[in-house]
């Protein structure tokens, strides 16, 4: 069964106050100037989480309005600047999908580039204990024991260690992260979290803002 998430209970769940260090982490909801209308919510949806690349460092980052992206002005995808810090949110940062808690639509997840610029050499691990929900074209969704559906896009998909149905332990490789698509696009992993929360009174399943999260099961291997 979906867990039911109300979005003032996840209140509770404060962004952690090693978070307001900038040096490696900006603000819930800070999207690069006229790429979309972020959300500016401290909540931790997923506390229990665990970081889904293997190992750091990592950079969350926006892929497409950043140096070697479809909309980055030109540049390299390797560019230094994509694998620094800080981190920088873009959870509905401007795409095509209509998402109820973005004000324009927009990006479902987070885009996360691995340590090195480097192609299938990067592990993408599991957030919780689950299943193997879907094994799809370009990436795999976890369900977990509640409900929440994970889901990690542009892996190299002739490094998985799942199949469809097989149950995974959080922190167990799913597949090495790559550049998998219907066309260029530069090295990440499209990371998302899609669960059912009580919105305007009524249950949805709806994408939930990963930035707090990530930042959050970050700083459990990192620091």
């Amino acid at each position: 069964m979906m867990r039911f998430i109300s979005l003032c209970l996840a209140l509770a769940f404060s962004f952690s106050a090693q978070a307001d260090d900038t040096s490696r982490f900006m603000m819930p909801g800070d999207l690069i100037e006229n790429t979309g209308q972020g959300v500016a919510s401290h909540a931790i949806y997923f506390p229990q989480m665990r970081f889904p690349v293997e190992s750091g460092p990592a950079y969350a980052n926006s892929h497409a309005y950043a140096p070697g992206g479809f909309k980055g002005n030109g540049g390299s995808e390797c560019d230094p600047a994509n694998y620094s810090y800080p981190w920088r949110d873009n959870f509905c940062e401007f795409r095509k999908a209509d998402l109820p808690l973005c004000a324009s639509g927009g990006h479902q997840g987070q885009d996360i580039r691995p340590a090195s610029c480097e192609a299938s050499k990067h592990w993408a691990v599991s957030a919780e204990d689950g299943i193997v929900a879907h094994v799809g074209r370009f990436g795999v969704t976890i369900q977990s024991p509640t409900g929440t559906l994970y889901r990690y896009v542009h892996l190299d998909m002739k490094t998985l260690q799942v199949k469809p149905m097989d149950k995974i332990a959080k922190g167990s490789r799913i597949g090495k992260i790559s550049n998998n698509w219907l066309g260029p696009l530069p090295i990440h992993l499209h990371f998302d979290a899609k669960d059912t929360i009580m919105l305007n009174g009524e249950p949805k399943a709806v994408f939930l803002p990963p930035y707090t999260s990530l930042v959050a099961s970050y700083q459990l291997i990192m620091d």
